[in-house]
Parts: structure tokens; sequence; C-alpha cells
């Protein structure tokens, strides 16, 4: 039995729009010993509005100051998803993606033929697309950022109906049941893993919460990971220490 921790190199849009760069982050990715390198896989025009303005981190006085600015550039064409997944395989290490919209996931899955997916943090309250998700079969990563126990509980209803109902249009009461079954129970362990996160960039070490990793193993009983956000190496070493 393999008990090591599965590292996941967040290339995400470091690329900064350029295929050559995002490339280059699979081979530092595979460099640094990482198991996959994960990217993101979205339309600017599904995600945000024209007038939705940069997070405080993301401003730059000497450029645009918009969202939909700064996403639109840091598209990709979806022949380099295509070719970026052949070119992990070359280097032996796993593709991920996270993706934005029923479309795109269609996308990883349908033509990508991914079968493990990432959701973002941003997401979790998003049911309509961790249903998608959930109809997919695929095995599913969750980051839980700006999540409270309630709203990290209600996704994992909304999943655990997805796997186990195919075509079936939901009620509340039908997400609750489904979670509460054996049946849902069991799939929830099999195919999910939440990450605790900490929606901070960079986020200090005071803000961390790692003992949720703990909380969050014992309350929901799924495998429990980490998204680190914080600068260095110690948060992440100290969550594996705590069962990531």
């Amino acid at each position: 039995m393999n008990d090591s921790t599965f590292i996941i190199a967040e290339a995400g849009v470091n690329h900064n729009g350029k295929s050559s760069t995002a490339f280059d982050l699979v081979d530092i990715a595979k460099q640094c010993g990482a198991d996959a390198v994960k990217f993101q896989l979205f339309s600017a025009s599904n995600l945000v509005t024209q007038y939705a303005i940069k997070a405080e981190y993301q401003s730059n006085e000497i450029e645009n100051n918009k969202q939909f600015s700064m996403l639109n550039n840091l598209e990709l064409p979806k022949k380099t998803y295509e070719d970026l997944k052949d070119y992990c395989k070359v280097r032996n290490i796993n593709f991920l993606c996270t993706a934005f919209d029923s479309k795109n996931l269609n996308f990883l899955v349908n033509k990508l033929k991914l079968r493990t997916l990432k959701i973002a943090s941003g997401e979790i309250t998003n049911a309509p697309l961790l249903l998608a998700h959930a109809r997919t079969k695929c095995n599913l990563i969750i980051s839980t950022g700006m999540s409270n126990i309630q709203e990290v509980e209600n996704a994992l209803e909304v999943i655990s109906f997805g796997y186990l109902y195919a075509n079936k249009k939901p009620t509340k009461i039908d997400f609750k049941n489904a979670y509460n079954s054996p049946e849902g129970k069991n799939i929830l362990k099999e195919k999910v893993t939440l990450l605790h996160c900490t929606t901070e960039y960079p986020a200090p070490n005071k803000d961390l919460n790692l003992k949720s990793i703990q909380s969050m193993k014992e309350f929901f009983d799924i495998k429990v990971g980490y998204s680190d956000h914080s600068e260095g190496i110690n948060a992440s070493l100290v969550a594996v220490y705590l069962g990531a």
C-alpha cells in the first residue's frame, strides 16, 4: 500500500496566457518531484461581468483594473490543453485541470478523458456545477477556502446525489437523503477529497488554521488534503503531519 502524500503543483494561470510558459511549468513541476501539475480552464465571458474589478492582490495601477480584461488575457486555446496533457504523459506527470463552467467541464471529461477533476473554492456553493461534476463519475478534489462547515456539507449533499442519480431532478430533501444514505457515504469516501484552504494571497501563518484538516476528517469521514497559499514550505510539512 502506498501511503505517500500526493503532491499537486498549481500551475493555474501562471503561464500568463503564453502556451510556451505553460509547458515550462510542466517541466518545473516534474523537476520538483510533484505527482501532478494542475491548470485552469475558463472562458472570461462565462465567468465575470465586464464591470467586476480585480481583487486587491491582483491590482496594478498601470494596468486595466477589470477582472474581465485580466482573465481574457489569461485564456489559452483548447488545443494547448490537449497538447499539455500529451506532454505530461511524455514527462510522466499527471495532468489535472479545474473547469469553471459546464462547457469547459465537458471538454475536460469528453475530449481530454480526465478521470480526476479539481473544483475551486469559489464554486463550492455553485450547486449546478457541483452536480454536473458528480454526474461525470470522476474523482473530485474540492477546495474549501472561504467556506464554513455547513457549506461544505451542503456541497457534499449535492455531490453524493449526483453520483447516485444520473438523471433524477433533485429536491433539497433528495440531496440530504443521498448524503445520509450508506451508498452516499461510501461513494464520497471512495471518490472525493476535500482540501482545507485559506483564501488569502499570500496567506499569513496566523490564518492557516491547519488543525481544520483533522476536524474535517473527523466530521466528514473522507479524505482531506491541503491547498497551500502560504509562503515557504513549513505549512505544507505540518499539513502532512496532520494527515493531509
